[in-house]
């Protein structure tokens, strides 16, 4: 899978992980965290709450791709 790291963005392997019922839904970050290297801690920490319906990063235009079902949970859009 490293070189799926490189050329996808790490919300995008998250949902590939999800769809493929490799992590079970609904999931959050120590689902994972094994699962995808080459990211640091920080960007896999951050990267469920910038990617759900009112992340930082959808407010910067970038499609949702989680929604938030509970603290630190979330499953695909």
């Amino acid at each position: 899978m490293p070189n799926m790291a490189r050329r996808m963005a790490l919300a995008d392997q998250v949902l590939e992980l999800a769809r493929k019922g490799t992590i079970p839904t609904p999931f959050g970050v120590d689902h994972f965290r094994k699962q995808i290297p080459g990211f640091s801690e920080k960007h896999l920490m951050t990267v469920l709450p910038n990617y759900e319906r009112n992340g930082d990063m959808v407010k910067r235009g970038q499609r949702p791709r989680f929604e938030r079902v509970a603290e630190g949970l979330y499953k695909p859009i």
